[in-house]
């Protein structure tokens, strides 16, 4: 009888090792009850010093979204992967993924483009294949001026 109550107490003291083995324990087991499927999220990670659009694709072309990023900021992109709407002749089940990114400059033109890209994952600017470089914004001839103000006499 004595040692059951010697027993349940060095669980009950926190500080004890035994307490931390069975919190590790229950942690392992209890965690895939409570992970969620993965619902199509992807990070797009913009690791280069441009400002770039990132735009997705479904597997089939379909647009699904858009991203401006700063250089050095991420965005996550997530899409239900439910069952859709999308109906098309001949095939009753469209798959969205793989999805397609495609990193483009603000200025004007392409940096790079992702294929193959699946949910769960990290989409770096600079890992795509592409040009990798976006050319400065053509200056316009005609300047405005800074203020269309006029001073009162």
């Amino acid at each position: 009888m004595m040692h059951k109550e010697n027993r349940s107490l060095m669980v009950k003291n926190r500080n004890s090792p035994i307490f931390y083995l069975w919190l590790a324990l229950c942690l392992f087991y209890l965690n895939p009850l409570l992970a969620s499927p993965d619902t199509g999220n992807v990070l797009l990670l913009n690791d280069t010093p441009f400002i770039l659009t990132a735009t997705v694709q479904a597997s089939d072309g379909t647009y699904l979204g858009q991203f401006t990023i700063q250089p050095g900021q991420q965005k996550n992109f997530t899409q239900n992967l439910s069952s859709t709407a999308i109906l098309r002749p001949g095939t009753p089940d469209v798959s969205l993924t793989p999805y397609t990114v495609v990193w483009q400059c603000a200025s004007e033109g392409f940096y790079s483009s992702c294929n193959n890209v699946g949910p769960g994952s990290l989409v770096k600017a600079n890992d795509c294949p592409g040009n990798h470089f976006c050319s400065p914004k053509k200056e316009s001839k005609e300047q405005k001026p800074a203020s269309t103000l006029q001073k009162v006499k």
